[in-house]
């Protein structure tokens, strides 16, 4: 009797979890998967499939797109262009108003035999691997009637242009004009000494200093630092002016009679850029005499005591913050100041204006070349520039260029991310260092009214290894149940036992 007792407990709690999960199942509400988890097949109809089969001529050829890797439209409209990389919005430039006008006369004349009043009012292109794709929107409001017409504009087979040898062992003399500034000269030199120099012995230093109290210290920290090189050429030149001017510096050094024979090809550089080895590689290969100068895109470092500390980390030396990041730094697009050429190209060019305040100087020279016929102009990022970061200091109200100056302070403290978390941290308190390198495990948004329905929600997403733990409870339960009978039951029988 007892044993049959004992064997009614285990038997009652698997009947009731058999009956638990057959009920449970019966009625449907086990958390199903969203529409969006289903195969294509389970959640589009067989007629659905059939009308994208038939509309399917509309994007071709239809690239390989992914979530992280997709190729999106650019909005645009008479006057106006909008796209999610760069600048949101912005005016139609003379290159794309070229590119859009025979595009809209082919779509205009396919339309004019069935709407002739048809006026264009605004579309969208992107460019695909094999060509171009163009999607135009007209109106006929005399008709009343709308139409939407796709272009596709095939790219051609590529043609060879030109072709030159390129000789990675030309001189490349460096020129930096220089007032002050003994820290970052330093930093500079040393960093041409130990990173750059042991790599590449074909460069020379021409450096251009306006006198001030600091030209001693200079010119024996420059002899100092270039005696680790014996077969490095260099040279000093003072110049008896007190005004700084960025443009006249530039321009000494570059007719320079003493360093001629040294390197005919010049790279203008800044005090407040560095680069790997490599750049030099570039630097040759993007120059042609007579034919083509170079232009590198300098990415532009931000405020290292920002971007580290939000990222739990210290300052690193310098020649460890040289790398390429979305959050280090940014593409110098406005900056045009670096740029390797020959020197009978920058003769022919008629050189840089004597301009005495800040900037300007670059992109005058700039302009000039570019409405040179037969000098072609390589305007690229280069991934081994580097401008570090410094603080600028715009103090000449007055000054045409005060506003550009303005605009360059802002940009190069850091990026929007980095400056909004600087933004809270004041107004809130909230400490957030290393925020950018932790992984938050709750969600910021709130779930919209779609998610709490049931839509796109992990939380309600079941997973059949859920039920271990339920499955392990009832089953200890009911072990539990089962001693607690046997040990009632014992304890009347030894208490019938006794009274017997």
């Amino acid at each position: 009797m007892m044993v049959a007792k004992m064997k009614r407990g285990p038997c009652c709690g698997v009947a009731l979890l058999a009956s638990f999960c057959i009920v449970y199942a019966a009625v449907g509400t086990w958390p199903r998967k969203n529409a969006t988890e289903m195969p294509v097949t389970e959640q589009v109809p067989v007629e659905a499939e059939a009308v994208s089969e038939k509309r399917a001529f509309v994007n071709f050829p239809r690239p390989s797109e992914t979530l992280s890797e997709s190729l999106p439209f650019r909005y645009f409209d008479s006057s106006q262009s909008y796209q999610t990389e760069g600048v949101t919005g912005r005016a139609l430039s003379r290159h794309e108003l070229e590119l859009l006008q025979p595009v809209k006369e082919a779509a205009t004349q396919h339309l004019r035999q069935v709407h002739p009043q048809a006026a264009f009012v605004n579309g969208r292109y992107r460019w695909l691997p094999s060509g171009a794709e163009f999607d135009l929107y007209f109106e006929d409001s005399t008709a009343g009637v709308s139409s939407r017409i796709t272009l596709y504009q095939k790219l051609e087979v590529p043609r060879v242009i030109n072709a030159f040898a390129v000789d990675q062992h030309a001189k490349v003399n460096i020129i930096v004009p220089l007032k002050g500034h003994v820290s970052k000269y330093t930093t500079f030199l040393d960093h041409l000494v130990r990173n750059v120099v042991p790599h590449d012995p074909n460069l020379s230093l021409t450096v251009v200093y306006f006198s001030d109290s600091y030209i001693s210290e200079v010119r024996n920290l420059t002899t100092k630092r270039l005696e680790a090189l014996p077969d490095f050429k260099w040279s000093f030149i003072p110049v008896d002016e007190k005004e700084f001017s960025r443009g006249h510096g530039l321009h000494i050094g570059a007719q320079n009679t003493e360093m001629k024979d040294k390197g005919e090809l010049l790279f203008f550089c800044d005090v407040d850029v560095l680069m790997h080895h490599d750049f030099f590689t570039r630097c040759r290969s993007n120059t042609k005499k007579g034919y083509q100068v170079y232009y590198p895109v300098v990415f532009s470092l931000y405020n290292p005591k920002l971007v580290y500390p939000l990222f739990d980390k210290s300052i690193p030396p310098i020649s460890e913050q040289l790398v390429v990041e979305v959050q280090s730094g940014f593409w110098r697009t406005f900056g045009f100041g670096m740029a390797c050429m020959y020197r009978s190209d920058y003769e022919l060019s008629g050189g840089f204006p004597d301009i005495r305040s800040w900037g300007g100087e670059d992109v005058a020279l700039y302009e000039k070349f570019l409405k040179m016929k037969d000098i072609k102009v390589i305007r690229a990022p280069d991934p081994s520039l580097f401008h570090l970061y410094h603080r600028k200091v715009c103090s000449d109200t007055n000054s045409v260029s005060y506003p550009a100056c303005l605009k360059s302070k802002a940009v190069t403290e850091g990026s929007q991310l980095q400056l909004g978390l600087s933004l809270i941290k004041l107004h809130e308190g909230i400490d957030l260092e290393g925020i950018l390198s932790k992984r938050s495990k709750r969600r910021l948004v709130k779930p919209t009214s779609q998610q709490s329905c049931g839509q796109n929600d992990t939380s309600r997403r079941f997973y059949y290894f859920w039920l271990i733990p339920y499955l392990g409870g009832l089953l200890i339960l009911s072990l539990l149940i089962n001693l607690v009978q046997a040990i009632v039951i014992l304890n009347r029988r030894s208490q019938n036992y006794r009274k017997m």
